[in-house]
């Protein structure tokens, strides 16, 4: 049970972070803060199974041009992820 609440504080506190640099992003300006909140969770989920960026830019492409309705560039996808994977792995430092 304690392992339990750190994981999910843990998950917490990245979830939040993570929407700041999203919502950096400015994808739709003036877009309500939880607007990309499934793209945050896709972007943790992939990170969390240790995915590559590769698999990651195909999964966040995806959710931007079938879920969103956008039509991203893939160098513009590439550039979210490296700035999602600097992120993560910020943490671990």
């Amino acid at each position: 049970m304690v392992m339990m609440t750190k994981l999910s504080k843990a998950y917490k506190r990245k979830f939040v972070e993570l929407r700041a640099v999203i919502n950096a992003w400015e994808l739709i300006p003036d877009a309500p803060e939880d607007e990309f909140d499934a793209i945050d969770h896709l972007l943790l989920s992939q990170l969390y199974k240790g995915s590559d960026a590769f698999k990651i830019a195909k999964a966040l492409k995806f959710e931007l041009n079938h879920n969103y309705g956008f039509s991203v560039a893939d160098d513009a996808v590439a550039n979210m992820v490296t700035e999602v994977i600097a992120w993560w792995n910020s943490l671990k430092e």
